[in-house]
């Protein structure tokens, strides 16, 4: 944000060069610039034409520093970090009793996004972060066998595609951080955390059994049935929160 300010500040000295004007006199209307008293306008085209020609560069700088967390030293008490994402996600899984295989039908996930600058963007980063976990929880595992990896590429490692992905439902909640830009947190990776275990969940309302390693693969998932003598029909279904 302090860097995009400081960029409108070039393109208004710029806007003002062009109208003969000083900067002081000058104001971003809809579309560009113009002079105060409305005589004179510019569009933004013409401004970014007038900096290339000119050799004047439309750059901005900006930073920013994590504020310092406040612990207590004798009781450890108080905020660990300076800002939290809250979260929460609904899944719908059916589970063939007969296989172990586990689909996921849909997954709703709302999620604390303190301001959504840019609403269609942060559902998408929503989207990819389900999917991701997603494969965590379903397909990817890495192998390790006397301190080797046994399945170190992409055709054994299994991540999802996009063929791979279900019906994603992105609910923006919006409680705004004070210390971010227009109010805005983190969320490219919140949503990948509550997926395994809104699915677990899920899994365990249908077939009534507990599992606790991941991959939810259909091996681990049929073993577990095998263990737990339930269910029955071919396919049950079942959802969670988290």
């Amino acid at each position: 944000m302090r860097a995009a300010k400081e960029a409108k500040q070039t393109m208004l000295e710029m806007a003002a060069d062009m109208m003969d004007a000083g900067v002081e006199e000058v104001k971003a209307i809809e579309g560009g610039f113009g002079l105060r008293d409305g005589s004179k306008k510019v569009t933004v085209e013409e401004v970014l034409h007038y900096c290339y020609r000119t050799g004047r560069r439309l750059l901005g700088k900006g930073w920013w520093c994590v504020p310092k967390v406040k612990l207590d030293p004798e009781t450890n008490q108080g905020d660990p970090f300076h800002i939290f994402a809250f979260g929460t996600q609904v899944a719908e899984v059916e589970v063939d009793i007969e296989t172990g295989q586990v689909e996921v039908k849909r997954v709703v996930a709302a999620h604390d996004v303190g301001k959504a600058i840019n609403p269609a963007l942060v559902k998408s980063q929503l989207e990819g972060s389900v999917v991701m976990g997603l494969g965590f929880t379903l397909s990817e595992e890495l192998v390790i066998e006397g301190g080797y990896i046994k399945n170190p590429s992409l055709s054994e490692f299994l991540i999802p595609t996009a063929k791979d992905s279900v019906e994603i439902v992105p609910i923006i909640v919006e409680d705004p951080y004070p210390n971010g830009p227009f109010g805005a947190k983190g969320v490219g990776e919140p949503g990948c955390v509550p997926t395994a275990a809104a699915v677990a969940n899920a899994v365990y309302d249908a077939i009534g059994v507990r599992i606790t390693k991941l991959p939810l693969n259909p091996e681990r998932v049929w073993r577990a049935l095998q263990a737990h003598k339930g269910g029955a029909g071919d396919t049950v279904a079942g959802s969670s929160r988290r």
